[in-house]
Formats: C-alpha cells, structure tokens, sequence
C-alpha cells in the first residue's frame, strides 16, 4: 500500500483553511481519511466537500444575506419544503429590505449559469423547484414569461414526460457516481420540495420607472431646467444605499439602445430631453459615467454635433419622421430632462 499526503484549500464563505488528506492507493482506487473515493479506475473523482466548497466561495461575494454567490449570480437555496406556489412567494417575499426583485430561480440565461446553477444543486444532492411551469402540458415557460426550449439538453433525456406535472424541479440523476449530474423534470407543482430563489433586477425606487434593465425618473413637461441645473437635480434624488443618480446615458452593455431611446421621448410631440452626455473640450464628448461619445456615434443626428457653443446634449424625437437621435445645443437652454440610477463604482 502506498501513503500520499493531499494539501488542500478549501474555502467555505469568508473563510479559508489549509487541509492535508491522507489518501490510501490500493490497486486502482485512492480513498482519504473519511474513506471516500477521490480517485477510482486513473479517474479524479472530485470530493463533495470539495465539489461545495468551489461553488459556494463567498469570499469575494456581492450577494447579500441570505443570498450566495452560485457563477456569476446571487441565489438562495432553501432548507425547507414549499408547494410550487407558496416557493414562488417566498422568493417573492424575501425582496424585502432588499433592493433586487426575487424570483424562483431561471435558467437559460448563458450555458455557463446553467451550469454552474445545477452543479450546485448536485453538490447538495437536494432537489429544488425552480420557476418554469405549464398551463397545457406542452408549452413551457419561465417565469418571466421566456420559452423554456424542450430540446434542451437541462432536460433529462426522457422529460418532460406527465401530462398532469405541469412545474419544473431540478434533481439529481444519480445512476453512476462518475456521471452524477442535475437536470430539470417535471414534477406535481403541489408536492413540498425544497427550491431556489434568484436575485434579479433592481426594484427601482419611488418615482423612477423600469426600462429594460434600468431605472429611470422625469417629469417631462413639469419641469425645465439648464444642463447643469437638470444634473444636479438628478444627483439629488433619493436612491437606494449603494446606488447614485444622474443624467441618463446610452450605449451600455445591458441597455437595449433603440428601444430605450423611442420609450425615453415616444409620445412626446417635439419633444427633447438632456441626457447625460457633455463636451469636455471643444467637440470632445462623454458621458457623466467617464466613457467617450464618439462623434462617429450613429446615435447622433446626421449634422451634429455642432461643436462650439453648443456644448450639451439632448435626446431629441422627429414625430413627423418618427425617429430619435442625440444633438448637442447650448447647456443654458432650459429643457425636461431624464435621470437614471447607477450602481456606485
């Protein structure tokens, strides 16, 4: 028999340690101290310990309590049984004093999340609902209304397959212990199961409405203001602690552009609205986030901007021609305006 000593770091939370674990070779099996198989047929087989520890290493975690970081997303796993139904509230319920909107948790937002999202519900070999259910026992969707494809490979390979299970539990196949994996079934949406709530968007504070994935206050016509004067009344709303407000922008990675911008002035005859953007020298733009506003942008009108004097800009709406566009004009003129929350650098 052969001895080998394993160091290993295991992180749990904010915590680390360092363990060393004595593994036995005898023939073709490795096993450590508590006698589970590490190593089995010159194949690594990953301790569950260990196989937890990676997924939920908070040590660099955003995600509140009693949120975990799970990928690149915050989520609950509960430890306790609910109906589909009362899961759903729960999660629902735990936006309070909370400044992101909680859900059951959805896949199919990248393949790498609904990985990393099923191996955890492998590591607590548990399963979970998560929020995709039926009306008819043939279309399926999540809760935020998005199709749930069927050909999937989340599925397991014979789901869904029961007319009269019309809601979505995550559980763990585990008909080989090299292969044990998670994947989505079908299952009675009144039997108690454990499940999983996902932090999502942001609950956008008192006043402010949600376009896409952001939140956004005006008071369009009410109120008419210089540039500066619109900025600084945007950076003096009330937001939630962690977040500030200003001018809003364009061109960020989660914002869909075109539709934020007809939805910012549609319905508004003639109307423009200062947005978030300056020269910092002459014919040199940014936004108030620090990022260029290349004069090349194909969000500007076909003659701006104008440079010079007219140093701000404006999101503005040709009702005649039904298009939206950015131009600059001088920072004194008094227009409405729109402001937008952001997360604190």
């Amino acid at each position: 028999m052969t001895v080998i000593i394993l160091s290993t770091l295991l992180a749990v939370g904010a915590w680390a340690s360092q363990q060393t674990v004595e593994v036995h070779l005898d023939n073709s099996d490795i096993s450590d101290e508590r006698g589970s198989t590490v190593w089995t047929d010159n194949h690594l087989v990953r301790h569950e310990e260990h196989l937890k520890s990676e997924i939920f290493d908070g040590s660099n975690s955003e995600c509140e309590y009693p949120f975990e970081e799970v990928g690149n997303g915050c989520y609950f796993l509960s430890d306790i049984k609910l109906s589909f139904e009362d899961a759903q509230t729960y999660c629902n319920n735990l936006t309070h004093g909370n400044t992101h909107e909680v859900t059951l948790a959805m896949l199919d937002y990248s393949r790498e999340e609904d990985q990393a999202l099923l191996d955890a519900v492998t590591a607590k070999e548990i399963s979970y609902w998560i929020g995709g259910k039926t009306e008819d026992g043939t279309h399926w969707t999540w809760l935020d209304e998005r199709d749930i494809n069927i050909q999937a490979p989340f599925w397991y390979w014979n789901e869904p397959n029961e007319a009269d299970n019309q809601c979505v539990v995550a559980h763990v196949s585990t008909e080989s212990d090299q292969r044990k994996r998670s994947y989505l079934y079908d299952n009675n949406c009144d039997d108690s199961m454990n499940f999983i709530c996902q932090e999502g968007n942001i609950n956008c504070p008192i006043g402010f409405r949600r376009i896409g994935n952001h939140c956004y206050f005006s008071l369009y016509y009410l109120l008419n203001l210089s540039w500066q004067g619109a900025r600084d009344y945007c950076q003096s709303l009330s937001v939630h602690e962690g977040y500030h407000a200003d001018l809003a922008v364009l061109g960020l990675p989660d914002q869909e552009d075109y539709h934020l911008m007809f939805n910012l002035v549609g319905g508004f005859p003639y109307i423009s609205i200062w947005m978030g953007a300056f020269a910092e020298t002459d014919c040199d733009y940014r936004w108030v986030d620090g990022r260029t506003l290349e004069n090349s942008s194909i969000f500007w009108f076909f003659n701006n901007p104008g440079c010079g004097s007219q140093d701000c800009v404006y999101l503005g709406h040709d009702m005649g021609n039904n298009r939206t566009y950015l131009a600059d004009t001088i920072g004194s003129d008094a227009l409405p305006f729109v402001c937008q929350m952001f997360k604190n650098n």
